[in-house]
């Protein structure tokens, strides 16, 4: 049986997520049993045959180093009795996937942070609009774009593929077969066939499982870039991306000694530039000489809330259930008061939206978790440096919230009670123009002055969002006013917006431009 493996798949991950004591096995705890050892000897000396790169990736891993080299294939893939995922392989029972669960026996507390992250949920995707875009309109058989697209950063749902009694099915290696559109998979917010969500190999890399290799703006790199979450180029426009890669990775001087094992801490190992790694999850020398707990929950240090259509500050609220939910305001959330919030719970081979009423037993304001990113910030710079940034920053997502996004919400909605667009946003010209609005350009918008990148804020960000409200989403939503007989209606509404101060270099042209367009029709 396997050493340190925990029980109920589905029930673990809800104690992770209360924060509570793990659970205990019959399976073996030591590290050092023989029946083990033996079985790793075994698994090494095959799959030197069969995969010789995949066991040498072990073989110089942090895995093999410790304990002697007896932390091993066994340790990690040995299957409990009834795992869906499990399979008799070469006399030992054993499963593919590895989860959160698994690892968790060595790294609990990684693997508790883990499980309350926005990266644990990121599979949730699938319940939203993104998904509408992979599953149907980008998509035919088999949900192809989803699958190869969306799934591989997001996460998908991991099916064992069964026979008409519910038995899964093995392929000629005797292996328990997996649904090919779901598997193989690495997305960082899949869920696994124990239950789990979460894939520690997203950023580790599976056999080599490094922490230096999750330091590395390259493994964030993998899902974090693109039109709509660009933070990948964002930072390696920066100045701190300027800084790490004109900097050598080894140890030394001016250098970022990345890929030293064990703890790796800004101000005691390293000086030169951070990594995403260092302001999200990193360890940090503090004033006093004490150094500050790293976290695998990479939203703990966020305070804005980048990615909706409109910015909103994020507390930590964690419920009674041992829920841990981001909510949004400027004032938080109050210990001992009961709130609604939404959670996702899984429904077949999905996500499906909830609402939750529960009582509040802990909460970190937004200002709180502001004031631990300035910790990271502080080793390098002054408190003026700090401040001030954050000043220039929030500016540009209240300009972008108050001038473009909720005028724009606003009139949207407006469009569809109205009844000049109907279906989802994908249907019409001017909700895919709202959508862009928001998920693309605004989002490259704060993305970029979170990172202090110029070019993303401004030419792939601002400009972009005030050229399609000015002259695709105002236009389109005035020619479709008029087609259905409610322009008087609309037109006021757009010039109560246009005659606010920041609008008003725009006035004339729109009426000049736009409205003699639209009536000369």
């Amino acid at each position: 049986m396997k050493q340190g493996k925990l029980v109920a798949g589905l029930a673990m991950v809800i104690l992770l997520i209360a924060g509570s004591v793990f659970g205990t096995t019959t399976a073996s705890k030591d590290v050092s049993d023989t029946v083990i050892q033996e079985e790793n000897v075994k698994c090494i000396n095959c799959h030197l045959k069969e995969n010789n790169a995949m066991v040498q990736q072990w073989k110089n891993s942090p895995h093999a180093a410790a304990q002697d080299g007896q932390v091993g294939c066994y340790n990690c893939h040995a299957a409990e009795p009834g795992d869906a995922a499990g399979y008799l392989h070469e006399g030992a029972f054993i499963k593919t996937i590895q989860s959160p669960i698994d690892c968790a026996f060595c790294h609990e507390k990684a693997s508790r942070e883990m499980a309350t992250s926005h990266h644990a949920s990121a599979g949730q995707i699938m319940a939203s609009l993104d998904n509408v875009l992979g599953e149907v309109v980008c998509s035919m058989e088999s949900n192809a774009d989803a699958a190869n697209g969306c799934w591989q950063c997001h996460g998908s749902v991991v099916r064992v593929l069964t026979d008409s009694s519910g038995k899964a099915l093995l392929n000629e290696n005797q292996a328990v077969m997996f649904d090919p559109m779901t598997y193989p998979n690495s997305g960082i917010g899949r869920l696994n066939p124990d239950g789990s969500q979460g894939s520690c190999n997203a950023c580790h890399g599976r056999h080599s499982f490094r922490s230096s290799t999750a330091r590395q703006p390259e493994s964030c790199g993998k899902c974090h870039l693109g039109p709509d979450h660009p933070q990948m180029e964002a930072y390696t426009e920066s100045k701190h991306g300027n800084a790490y890669y004109t900097a050598v990775r080894e140890r030394g001087m001016n250098a970022m000694n990345i890929l030293k094992a064990g703890k790796w801490v800004l101000g005691k190992d390293y000086y030169t530039a951070p990594t995403c790694a260092t302001c999200h999850m990193g360890a940090t020398l503090r004033s006093d000489g004490s150094v500050t707990a790293n976290t695998h929950n990479v939203g703990d240090r966020i305070s804005w809330n980048l990615r909706t259509p409109i910015s909103a500050k994020l507390n930590r609220v964690t419920f009674a259930s041992g829920d841990m939910v981001d909510m949004p305001g400027d004032i938080a959330p109050q210990v001992g008061q009961e709130r609604k919030y939404e959670k996702f719970v899984v429904v077949g081979d999905g996500w499906e939206k909830t609402e939750v009423v529960d009582e509040v037993i802990e909460v970190k304001p937004w200002a709180m978790r502001r004031d631990d990113m300035k910790v990271v910030c502080k080793q390098c710079h002054g408190v003026q440096v700090v401040d001030n940034f954050y000043t220039q920053f929030d500016a540009l997502v209240v300009t972008y919230n108050d001038k473009f996004a909720k005028p724009t919400k606003r009139l949207f909605e407006m469009a569809q009670r109205e009844g000049l667009v109907s279906g989802t946003l994908f249907n019409t010209e001017l909700g895919w123009s709202w959508w862009e609005l928001w998920h693309h350009e605004g989002r490259r918008a704060r993305v970029g002055a979170s990172k202090m990148a110029p070019d993303y804020t401004h030419w792939h960000g601002m400009y972009d969002v005030a050229e399609n409200f000015y002259h695709d989403f105002l236009p389109e939503l005035m020619r479709l006013a008029a087609a259905h007989g409610k322009l008087p209606m609309f037109e006021a509404a757009v010039n109560d917006i246009l005659a606010k101060p920041e609008h008003q270099w725009y006035q004339a042209g729109f009426e000049e431009g736009v409205m003699k367009e639209v009536r000369s029709q």
